[in-house]
């Protein structure tokens, strides 16, 4: 269906992007021959002149002109979504400062109880300063519509980064990891458990630093009733709640259960799809993955790459025993161990460089 110019002009006045004035300023502005004939013309010289980004021009061009304002930012973009909202780059009126906005799904606030946990979480939120954490700037509500505003990060998510360039090469999935374990190291002493680590929520910026993103909003879907939805891997079924394939066993039979130790296994999943290039365990269903998670032993990283030291491999062992005492006890911990190997030579690289106690390191070596 073609949309007219008066079709469009309407829809442009609603979303509140430009006011009348500033569309007839800019008409005036423009010679005879270049005046549009139709919708998509005008959509087209728009963003031609900077006046409208491609996505706001989409929007408008549907017929769905509402929700590009909210509040104080104009929505630039969509950068992602998830169980926890689609995130937008936005705008600051005033500030004309670029942030990440994220837009909470309505069924995530849709009692007095969800509004009073999503006010407490951003607050805990908003205690963590750490350079390897995404800031949260804003917790807002706009005509029933809840957001966080974010820190916006230009870079790309260790998910897209693996899907597109395959397994990282060891170093470099060891720096990743440690950074991300110093933001946890924080968000911990502040008494803030994730509940989510995985790849898609460490994003990765330009400078080569890793920022943990959506810290201490897993705890939102708590509580909810959901659905579950196989190719994301997100679940949300009653007390179930967390990504399958990077979550404890402890928290998959109750996530009340995920604690520190939690972030550190499913920090170590992160580990094993960084340098493998898929998830720790491949199973048909939901539940044979996670009934692998409880039961099975965790495979070998050597037994995919021979170039991953040992100690590597003990170390991600460790990280993702099935009992909780017998995993690292702290994301400290995590850090001490792994930033040992990232700085030695492979060559020197061996399993007296991470102290297990023996009952582990005996069970990690009979599953060989």
């Amino acid at each position: 269906m073609t949309v007219t110019v008066n079709q469009f002009l309407k829809h442009l006045i609603t979303s509140r992007l430009m006011s009348m004035d500033e569309v007839q300023a800019f008409l005036s502005s423009l010679d005879g021959d270049q005046h549009p004939q139709d919708g998509e013309a005008f959509a087209r010289k728009l963003v031609q002149k900077k006046k409208l980004t491609v996505f706001q021009a989409t929007a408008i061009y549907r017929g769905k002109p509402h929700g590009l304002v909210l509040g104080d930012y104009t929505l630039l973009d969509r950068i992602g979504v998830g169980g926890m909202g689609q995130v937008f780059k936005a705008m600051h009126h005033r500030m004309e400062r670029v942030v990440a906005l994220k837009v909470l799904p309505a069924k995530t606030m849709n009692s007095p109880d969800a509004i009073q946990r999503f006010q407490r979480e951003v607050k805990a939120a908003a205690k963590l300063s750490h350079p390897n954490i995404v800031t949260a700037f804003d917790a807002r509500e706009d005509g029933g519509v809840y957001s966080l505003v974010m820190e916006f990060v230009d870079g790309v998510d260790l998910a897209r980064l693996v899907t597109e360039k395959g397994p990282l090469e060891v170093g470099r999935a060891l720096d990743y990891i440690v950074q991300a374990a110093r933001g946890l190291e924080h968000a911990h002493l502040q008494g803030v458990v994730h509940r989510d680590i995985k790849p898609a929520n460490l994003l990765l910026d330009k400078q080569g630093a890793i920022k943990i993103l959506d810290m201490g909003l897993a705890r939102l879907q708590e509580g909810a009733v959901g659905t579950v939805s196989a190719a994301a891997g997100l679940t949300n079924v009653g007390s179930l709640m967390g990504t399958i394939d990077f979550m404890s066993p402890e928290q998959a039979l109750d996530c009340r259960q995920a604690a520190c130790t939690s972030d550190i296994y499913s920090l170590g999943c992160t580990l094993y799809v960084l340098l493998i290039g898929h998830p720790v365990f491949i199973g048909e269903t939901i539940m044979a993955r996670i009934l692998a998670h409880r039961e099975s032993p965790p495979p070998s990283l050597r037994a995919e790459r021979k170039d991953i030291p040992a100690a590597v491999d003990v170390a991600f062992r460790r990280m993702v025993a099935k009992k909780v005492e017998d995993r690292f006890q702290s994301m400290t911990e995590v850090i001490a161990a792994l930033t040992n190997l990232k700085n030695a030579p492979a060559a020197e690289s061996n399993t007296d460089e991470i102290r297990m106690p023996s009952h582990v390191l005996k069970a990690i070596f009979d599953d060989e």
